[in-house]
């Protein structure tokens, strides 16, 4: 079979355009790090790696969720600590206020430091994180001006306006977890402003026996705030064992998707020097066939 010199040209065409596209398809594969550039490429890889990436996504979500828990769950664990720490020293000053050495004045004295106190552990029980009350229950927001969770009347009283509700938040697929504690819980119920006021009260009437009986209500008190301190930290050590198993998943799904969807770049640069190789060959080759004439073989 004669081959004319059309038809060397015309192969010498197809080979040198075959080895450019593989060349393009190869460093396109190097420039983006990725197995495929269009899904027909791996379609298979990419459904899979379609589905990783949701998934890291979702586990972002859930990442930022835990983290903002977190925020929230050391903001209550600190105003609980400082509450006690308040509290045990108007235990202090009640015992101070009891003993028989006290007078109107010196009872007087102790009083003005605990009027200080509750005024402490009011603002500790409006505390705020991200803007938000934290004691309020579900009612973080929305109170009229000069309201909070916690107001203090004109009697001296505290009075709660939150809710008891509790605040969740998703850390896992399926699973939302617990973050605040509503000041109901944590202040009400333990008696803890019924305590102060009692104190203050006795120490400004001069009343021993009334300084006595609130001595004996701040161990309770006491008692209930460390429970609600131990409540809190084992809200912050769920939320830390779940923040943990949310990144370990995500580092497997991310190193799941490296192996779908990234290339091997050290074979990926051998393949490109062979090709640039085939193709500088492919040229010279193609340059000396080009330069043939009749004149050649005459």
């Amino acid at each position: 079979m004669r081959v004319t010199m059309r038809t060397m040209y015309n192969q010498i065409k197809t080979d040198m355009g075959r080895i450019t596209d593989r060349l393009t398809d190869t460093q396109t594969k190097i420039s983006s790090g990725l197995i495929y550039k269009r899904p027909s490429d791996a379609p298979v890889e990419l459904n899979h790696a379609l589905s990783l990436r949701s998934g890291i996504s979702k586990k972002k979500q859930l990442h930022a969720n835990i983290v903002y828990g977190q925020g929230w769950s050391r903001a209550t664990e600190s105003a609980i600590d400082k509450v006690q720490d308040r509290v045990l020293r108007a235990k202090t000053l009640a015992i101070q206020g009891a003993n028989d050495s006290q007078n109107a004045d010196t009872r007087r004295y102790l009083a003005e430091e605990v009027k200080g106190i509750i005024d402490e552990v009011l603002a500790l029980s409006n505390t705020k994180f991200g803007g938000r009350y934290i004691f309020g229950g579900t009612k973080t927001r929305g109170y009229v001006r000069g309201e909070a969770p916690f107001v203090m009347k004109q009697d001296g009283t505290v009075e709660y306006k939150g809710n008891e509700q509790d605040i969740k938040l998703a850390v896992a697929e399926g699973l939302n977890s617990k973050i605040n504690m509503d000041g109901k819980e944590v202040f009400m119920e333990g008696g803890v402003f019924d305590a102060l006021k009692d104190l203050y009260d006795g120490l400004m009437s001069n009343s021993q026996p009334d300084i006595e009986l609130a001595v004996s209500k701040f161990d309770n008190v006491i008692e209930h705030i460390n429970n609600k301190l131990a409540k809190a930290g084992a809200i912050s050590n769920s939320l830390a064992s779940s923040l943990e198993i949310v990144d370990d998943l995500t580092v497997n799904d991310k190193e799941r998707l490296s192996d779908v969807q990234d290339i091997d770049l050290a074979e990926s640069i051998a393949d490109l020097n062979s090709l640039q190789t085939s193709y500088q060959a492919s040229l010279a080759s193609a340059s000396k066939v080009m330069q043939l004439s009749l004149a050649d073989f005459i």
